[in-house]
């Protein structure tokens, strides 16, 4: 473990309470300006939008360092999905709901990329075609984004957990035509690293008689955030830790929206 002075183990605790604490809105004004509240003051009408999330934990057995005072969360992974329901609470964002609001899903991601136990975080993209035929694209730029930084049997867990999206979004109903903003949480560890990653896109949904709800022909934009806890600056902050839920990680994982959907079947993933 690295050894720190006191003045930067208060700037750490400093910066952790200050990321904690609930985020607010910014005011109407400052809204405004911005172009997001609706005609007349009223808020934007999110009816044409939802949310499907699905988090995934996976990744090699060995290499971890022993959890010292972290003992009674029982894993990594459970320190990292507590960290990671932090990022969700004082995000106000809400992950096992299909509700969509902008502006807690642009905070959580803003609270994900700025999280004070992540180092090494990566942002980037991949832009890909899809059709009503095709979904393939979409997998083959999850693939790219982050197969090579999970092992090859979580890379499959991330691809089931999408398709489990992709029936969420199917079975979930709303307007004739609807956007299905995708998140996907990643656990994954691989060499002695715990990896933490988000990856999102938003996908244009048609509902035709008969066939019921597809996404249309489009261009889509499939973003990665990725990091590395940092396993020393976790227990030198035990005690913080250690006062937030504590739950494990499964509740991580079960929680998300698209737990309880099987994967979705469609032939367009192969195509």
């Amino acid at each position: 473990m690295s050894t720190v002075n006191q003045q930067q183990l208060l700037r750490e605790a400093l910066a952790i309470a200050m990321w904690a604490q609930p985020k607010q809105a910014p005011p109407r004004e400052a809204l405004a300006k911005l172009g997001l509240p609706g005609p007349v003051g009223r808020e934007l009408d999110y009816g044409d939008q939802e949310t499907g999330v699905g988090n995934t934990c996976g990744g090699d057995s060995g290499g971890l360092p022993g959890l010292g005072p972290l003992a009674p969360f029982g894993s990594w992974q459970s320190v990292a999905a507590t960290i990671l329901r932090k990022t969700e609470d004082s995000a106000g964002f809400d992950q096992s709901s299909t509700l969509f609001d902008l502006i807690r899903w642009i905070i959580f991601e803003l609270q994900f990329e700025t999280m004070p136990f992540l180092a090494q975080v990566t942002d980037d993209s991949r832009d890909e075609y899809i059709s009503s035929l095709s979904l393939s694209p979409a997998i083959s730029a999850v693939t790219d984004l982050v197969g090579g930084l999970v092992t090859p049997d979580t890379l499959t867990g991330i691809i089931n957990s999408v398709r489990k999206i992709g029936q969420l979004a199917v079975q979930n109903e709303g307007q004739q035509e609807k956007d299905s903003n995708v998140q996907q949480g990643i656990l994954a560890v691989v060499d002695g690293d715990l990896r933490l990653g988000l990856l999102r896109t938003t996908v244009q949904m048609e509902y035709r008689t008969g066939k019921g709800y597809q996404q249309l022909n489009q261009q889509i934009t499939v973003s990665r955030l990725f990091g590395s806890l940092d396993f020393d600056m976790c227990i030198r902050h035990a005690e913080t830790l250690l006062e937030w839920d504590g739950r494990d990680v499964d509740d991580w994982v079960n929680g998300a929206s698209s737990s309880p959907y099987p994967p979705n079947t469609s032939p367009a993933w192969d195509d």
